[in-house]
């Protein structure tokens, strides 16, 4: 189906950090799914293109597009996507700040996984991320932690590289769980495990989750016991703004609807100020990929106190 083209030109090229290329591709596959009146096609690019507004911050903009990819999936019965789709909208509730509507999509969406007899899946794995989010942004991240354990636990007896992008994400929520307990070394341990898995795999948007929690590590570790202006502090804000640069420069875009990148940036640009803040920032864009990951492992390897 011609239809399905785009959609699928858009999915890959998400994948590969093309993501203007990506969306602009996602939004042909709507309007020709549309006009085919095809209700799978219309749901599934509705749930991609949910995923760029999130990125971009736009969480009504998530919140409409999943609504109806879920309208639309009930159309469809049975539908194994129903339970994915209530998961990335509990993700998004987390985002705005309605805790209590996350809670409810995400118990909404085990109930949709159970009534379909789902197992060990990659929408389970992604309901317990979600969940895990959920219980860190609620301050419990002792349970966040624990969620995410017992996910990558399971995830140890899986030899396919298509888990390897969850894989990295639940090892780098679990490892800013722990940072946000105080245990600032295994946090450091569980990351550079993180950026050798997302690396080993062709989804760039998990590599940069990766650097931008390794770019909040090195701004908290900086920050600890020093005052601003500290030489080690300002070293730490730097390479934490060159960090997310790098991330942007992988992923394609900043995550806006990151849970910690934009508060980590917004600490960084007060420390340094606008113009220090943007160097550092466009010198971690213009990085090669394989410069970008080097830069990444060696902050994760060494605390700011070694520098």
């Amino acid at each position: 189906m011609r239809a399905a083209v785009p959609l699928l030109r858009g999915t890959f090229g998400s994948m590969l950090g093309d993501m203007d290329r990506a969306e602009s591709d996602c939004k042909d596959a709507l309007t020709a799914f549309r006009a085919l009146g095809e209700v799978w096609g219309t749901a599934a690019v509705l749930i991609a293109l949910a995923e760029f507004a999130k990125l971009r911050g736009d969480f009504a903009g998530a919140i409409a597009a999943l609504g109806e990819a879920g309208s639309l999936g009930q159309q469809l019965g049975a539908w194994g996507d129903l339970s994915h789709i209530g998961g990335k909208l509990a993700a998004v509730w987390v985002r705005t700040g309605d805790l209590a509507g996350a809670r409810a999509a995400l118990e909404q969406a085990g109930r949709n996984a159970i009534a379909r007899g789902a197992g060990h899946s990659d929408a389970e794995f992604w309901l317990g991320l979600v969940q895990a989010e959920l219980l860190y942004r609620e301050g419990d991240t002792a349970a966040a932690a624990r969620i995410c354990a017992e996910r990558l636990a399971w995830l140890e007896g899986k030899q396919s590289a298509w888990w390897h992008a969850i894989h990295a994400i639940l090892q780098t929520r679990l490892a800013l769980s722990v940072l946000a307990d105080g245990d600032e070394e295994r946090c450091r341990v569980l990351l550079a495990e993180a950026l050798r898995i997302a690396s080993d795999w062709v989804e760039l948007p998990a590599i940069a989750d990766v650097i931008d929690a390794i770019a909040m590590l090195v701004q908290r570790s900086g920050q600890r016991g020093r005052p601003g202006q500290d030489p080690a502090a300002r070293a730490a804000a730097l390479l934490s703004a060159t960090l997310l640069g790098t991330a942007h420069s992988v992923r394609g875009c900043f995550d806006e609807g990151s849970l910690d990148a934009p508060a980590v940036r917004e600490a960084v640009r007060t420390q340094l100020g606008p113009d220090e803040f943007g160097a550092a920032y466009e010198r971690g864009r213009a990085l090669a990929r394989d410069d970008a990951l080097a830069l990444a492992a060696g902050a994760v390897a060494h605390p700011v106190a070694a520098w």
